[in-house]
């Protein structure tokens, strides 16, 4: 038989599953490398790939949330825990031994000189083998992408995920299939010629060379394993989690009550960052309204806590046990005080994907998280008030819907 002209294999990773949904649009961070040089980066590539890959290995799905919950900015503000975890594992990516090269490749020519090899064959030589032999072996890896030549262009530099590879034996040309955070959920690959000492990218771009990073997983924070479609309608009779836009914990309740001063000693309402089965609220209508009632912006709904059956509610005069917010609880009666209007980006159906407030009808205070908590007010989790001013903390989405 004719020898196969081309060879090559992929694992399983798609960047249009196991990606963010959003681009790597975030503000530049300012690193320092184990040696003490230090980088302004390009946003936080390096987190972006360690964090998809991390919940790739663990078989986990990746948050579905999408850009437009951020308008205008695109990505998660620094206080929801998405953009604090790309935070920490870009840090990671930085402190590991093959780090260092994105420091002395940068000071290197792609040609090699008596002493060293140069970028283009330390790619080629060294770094394409062993990615190689790591997809052969059903392993994807982080690649560290050089493109700068001098220490002030360092965070020009990339970090990508390659979870395939293609060759041509006849021609000389490789393709790496690779996941970039600058291009969210569609493949990009990196091509090569023979002869050709750089790597072209299918999104635009070119690379002196890549080296594989170091890595080593760490255990994701999984909310859902049930995310909806963005498109699903929401609807009277629905259960949902909420997630609250800004800080992406989840609207929570549990059989505590209320403890400080002035206080109605009704039950706890907070945002969790993990999650259990007092995330989930049935949503029901008011007035008679039946179960199967599309909701849109304008509708009034009740939120009833699954698990302790008592109604989401607030009442003028009650202060939050930290902000000293309106104080926003679950009680057992179902009355006025539990009616929330719900308030739609761009007076749109309510969606699973959409932006949506909730304001409290009886007191027009909008349903409200922030980054406050308290080990015994609180129960250690977020607190959750009534705010009768509108600000981004006002937001929520839906997490998971049935």
């Amino acid at each position: 038989m004719p020898e196969q002209v081309l060879t090559g294999r992929a694992v399983a990773f798609d960047p249009a599953t196991h990606g963010f949904a959003f681009p790597n649009a975030f503000v530049n961070e300012v690193l320092t490398l184990p040696n003490g040089a230090r980088i302004t980066t390009a946003g936080r590539c390096g987190g972006m790939a360690y964090a998809a890959l991390d919940y790739f290995l663990a078989g986990q799905p990746v948050p579905t949330w999408r850009s437009d919950l951020w308008t205008p900015s695109r990505v998660p503000p620094d206080s929801h825990w998405l953009a604090q975890l790309f935070t920490q594992r870009l840090r990671d990516s930085f402190f590991t031994g093959s780090a260092a090269k994105f420091v002395t490749w940068s000071m290197h020519s792609d040609d090699e000189t008596w002493v060293f090899k140069g970028v283009t064959r330390w790619t080629k030589e060294e770094e394409l083998p062993r990615l190689i032999a790591s997809i052969d072996a059903g392993q994807p890896v982080v690649l560290g992408l050089v493109v700068a030549r001098n220490l002030a262009a360092v965070g020009d530099n990339h970090q990508v995920i390659a979870y395939g590879y293609e060759q041509d034996r006849a021609t000389g040309r490789t393709t790496v299939l690779i996941h970039d955070s600058n291009t969210p959920r569609k493949p990009v690959t990196l091509t090569s010629e023979a002869d050709q000492h750089d790597w072209t990218a299918s999104n635009g771009h070119a690379w002196r060379g890549f080296f594989l990073q170091d890595y080593t997983p760490r255990r994701p924070r999984v909310l859902t394993k049930k995310a909806p479609d963005g498109k699903d309608r929401v609807s009277t009779g629905d259960t949902v989690k909420l997630s609250h836009v800004w800080t992406g914990l989840t609207l929570h309740s549990h059989d505590l009550p209320y403890t400080h001063p002035g206080s109605d000693g009704l039950q706890q309402v907070t945002c969790f960052g993990g999650s259990d089965d007092n995330d989930r609220w049935l949503l029901v209508g008011t007035a008679g309204t039946p179960a199967g009632t599309d909701l849109r912006d304008g509708s009034v709904v009740r939120l009833r806590h699954v698990s302790t059956g008592r109604w989401l509610r607030s009442s003028a005069g009650v202060q939050s046990p930290l902000s000293h917010q309106q104080q926003v609880s679950a009680s057992d009666t179902a009355d006025a005080a539990a009616d929330w209007r719900v308030e739609v980006v761009d007076a749109r159906p309510w969606t699973a994907g959409a932006r949506v407030r909730l304001v409290h009808v009886a007191t027009d205070v909008a349903l409200h998280s922030h980054r406050a908590s308290d080990p015994r007010l609180t129960a250690h989790q977020q607190e959750v008030t009534g705010y009768r001013k509108r600000d981004v903390n006002d937001w929520w989405t839906v997490l998971e819907l049935s």
